[in-house]
């Protein structure tokens, strides 16, 4: 790894002012390029951000769920690489649960399903409870159904499901093979705390909500025993995913080992039997499909993911969270993954690295252009960095002092857009940083990340207008410590 500290930075950098420049697509004076064939992990940042679930329909949209705010949020895209949330925005997110509404706390792993004309919903929730063992003992699946076939319309009231036994329960999904429905969870061996391990069971269901009445008892199908799902003496498999391979063989995808620690990594059992509610018809990997990879990729304990298809269909995307860093625990980040096979086997070679221009998902069909850093206009208390493999083209900037960067902007159409910016934070205390648009302060959230040399995109959304005179200003203001990559524009439905 490739470390830039200070005493290097004033020995190589040059001290730039670059005015306007001329633009390549003439969208804009500041020099832009299209990327329309790639994208940056991570799409998502934000704090406290929970368990990722994306969802192809069949309308050609993706539903991007997770809980927060008290609740259950989905938002609406057309590519998978776009999950900002818009909370101004009804017909892009919603909250379609809200915990108070049941007396729950703590909603964990949201899951969305369309099943026979309905939209279906698993979460995971726990009772309020003060002492931390009964509240993590409390926690229950539950599900609930939409009213009409639109995501963003009525829901039912939320049910808890009661499984066989009910023991603690979570991370529920659904699936359905060869004419029945089954739900898999994981949970405690009993109603005791066992240093928290946990197994994975499932259930065959008579609907989506509701067991089989010829259900009497929970069916063990995976425990954790091999080496890497046990991490420092915590055992456990979660998460589960299901994944019908290109021949149609299913596929469960799961986490193991300790959720917050650095060996989180993404599992699979496959179904070599007959019967899916006996354990010896699964059969479980040899190794981890994806793992922490400090060697190559640089990303820590990838973990709790779900599966979709490419736009076109003819790809398998797996879109999961990772640590931000070493020792952040559930400080994550979602990120895609672009799954390949292997005589059938689902596989992955290598993760994307940090700081990879990922080629799109096939089919997936944006508009959007890139800004880099340096070629923008820079103040005297701006500094260029300049090292092969440090950032995208090689550049990024360091802000000094009082100084700003800004870049001029034309659209040809009045409307909300998105801008990303990408950014690493190697030390600063500060974890915001001011983006000035037209002069509305937009606060841009840039937590510190693993390296100066490791790259986050941090999303907001803007108006951006069409101007007689002049164009849209973005200006950018940041401690010296955070240094700015690139500005990416996505045009949305501008186009």
């Amino acid at each position: 790894m490739k470390k830039i500290f200070k005493t290097l930075m004033l020995g190589g950098i040059v001290l730039t002012s670059c005015g306007n420049l001329s633009s390549g697509d003439n969208i804009s004076s500041s020099p832009n390029v299209e990327m329309n064939s790639t994208f940056y992990n991570p799409l998502d940042i934000k704090k406290g951000i929970g368990d990722p679930w994306l969802y192809k329909h069949t309308d050609g949209y993706y539903y991007y769920t997770h809980s927060g705010s008290g609740g259950i949020k989905v938002s609406k895209t057309k590519s998978p690489t776009f999950l900002k949330e818009d909370d101004n925005d009804e017909t892009r997110t919603k909250i379609i649960f809200r915990q108070k509404s049941i007396d729950v706390v703590e909603i964990w792993a949201p899951e969305i399903f369309f099943v026979d004309g309905y939209w279906y919903c698993y979460f995971t929730a726990a009772k309020d409870l003060q002492e931390t063992l009964e509240k993590d003992t409390s926690r229950r699946t539950y599900g609930m159904k939409s009213k009409t076939n639109d995501i963003f319309g009525e829901w039912e009231i939320a049910v808890k499901i009661d499984l066989p036994d009910d023991y603690r329960s979570i991370d529920a999904t659904f699936f359905a093979y060869q004419g029945k429905q089954y739900i898999v969870y994981a949970g405690w061996p009993s109603s005791k705390n066992q240093n928290y391990r946990q197994n994975l069971y499932i259930n065959l269901l008579e609907n989506p909500l509701k067991v089989d009445p010829s259900e009497t008892t929970r069916h063990l199908i995976s425990e954790p025993n091999k080496i890497f799902e046990i991490d420092g003496g915590t055992a456990q498999n979660e998460g589960p995913c299901m994944l019908f391979s290109p021949s149609g063989t299913p596929y469960l995808l799961y986490s193991g080992s300790y959720s917050g620690g650095d060996n989180y990594c993404i599992c699979y059992l496959k179904l070599t039997g007959n019967n899916l509610l006996e354990q010896s018809s699964w059969e479980k990997c040899v190794e981890p499909l994806m793992k922490t990879d400090m060697a190559y990729s640089e990303i820590i304990a990838p973990g709790h993911n779900s599966v979709f298809k490419s736009p076109d269909g003819k790809e398998d995307w797996i879109c999961y969270h990772s640590a931000k860093k070493s020792g952040s625990g559930w400080d994550r980040q979602i990120r895609l993954q672009k799954l390949d096979y292997k005589d059938d086997t689902p596989f992955v070679e290598k993760i994307y690295k940090a700081s990879d221009e990922v080629p799109l998902p096939s089919g997936d069909n944006v508009k959007r252009y890139k800004f880099e850093a340096e070629n923008a206009t820079l103040t005297d208390d701006c500094f260029v960095i300049e090292q092969e493999g440090f950032a995208s083209n090689n550049k990024a900037v360091s802000i000094s002092n009082e100084g700003n960067i800004s870049f001029e902007i034309m659209v040809k159409k009045n409307g909300k857009y998105a801008l990303g910016i990408r950014f690493s934070n190697r030390d600063s205390l500060q974890t915001n940083i001011n983006v000035n648009v037209n002069n509305v302060d937009n606060e841009v959230f840039t937590p510190n990340t693993q390296y100066d040399d490791s790259y986050l995109m941090s999303w907001f959304f803007t108006d951006l207008y069409i101007k007689k005179n002049g164009q849209n200003n973005i200006k950018i203001t940041a401690d010296s410590s955070i240094y700015i990559d690139c500005l990416v524009l996505d045009y949305l439905d501008n186009v």
